[in-house]
């Protein structure tokens, strides 16, 4: 895209209003200097221009990690399809909220008490899932809010007006935590790196989170 057109989409999008959330960034002298310099030119703020790079760059990136996803498997690298059980016949899931696609899906899975995916590609994971796993209900930007068993029968429904785009599975013993757990304690509690923008994740070592959110 030339600068050119990347200016010319910033004056269509400017005008738009959204519903907006703040967040700080920390950039050099230099760098403010520079971005004061373009905003002057095109008559905006700086929450503005920095907002559409947002949209124009880093969010179709975000895109592109979700559309691999939807045809990749759950398990991590070097998993087969139970290596997640454990000596209960229980297997562990990481399962996405699917808020920074939509934030009413994600309301719908806590208030629900379900474990959801839409759209096709996406939505087949939930099939995935068998009675009696667990299955921790991540939300992007906070992490685990929730927790709960897996009923094992899949049900459908509408997703955004289109029939049957929403599969999901009800949760038993359903936990909605008083604090997130984040990221940074998820991985502690592993010892290990994970996904976290995939829809679904089966952890061959679950059971440690488990424990983990017990203590």
């Amino acid at each position: 895209m030339s600068v050119n057109d990347f200016i010319s989409r910033l004056e269509e999008k400017r005008k738009r209003s959204r519903n907006m959330v703040s967040m700080t960034i920390r950039v050099t002298e230099e760098e403010e200097a520079a971005i004061q310099d373009l905003t002057n030119h095109m008559d905006c703020t700086r929450q503005e221009i920095l907002h559409d790079l947002i949209a124009e760059y880093l969010i179709p990136a975000w895109q592109r990690i979700r559309q691999e996803d939807a045809g990749a498997d759950d398990e991590e690298p070097g998993l087969s399809s139970t290596s997640g059980v454990n000596a209960k016949g229980r297997s562990y899931y990481l399962l996405n909220t699917n808020k920074a696609n939509s934030v009413e899906d994600h309301q719908m899975m806590l208030e629900e008490q379900v474990a959801a995916a839409f759209e096709n590609g996406w939505k087949q994971k939930i099939e995935r899932i068998r009675s009696g796993d667990m299955v921790f209900l991540y939300e992007s930007g906070k992490g685990i809010v929730a927790c709960g068993i897996a009923s094992g029968e899949v049900k459908k429904a509408p997703h955004e007006g289109r029939k049957d785009e929403t599969y999901y599975q009800r949760l038993q013993e359903f936990k909605r935590l008083d604090s997130p757990v984040s990221t940074k304690d998820i991985q502690h509690a592993l010892g290990r790196k994970i996904r976290f923008v995939h829809t679904l994740t089966l952890l061959k070592d679950g059971e440690k989170l488990a424990k983990a959110l017990e203590a």
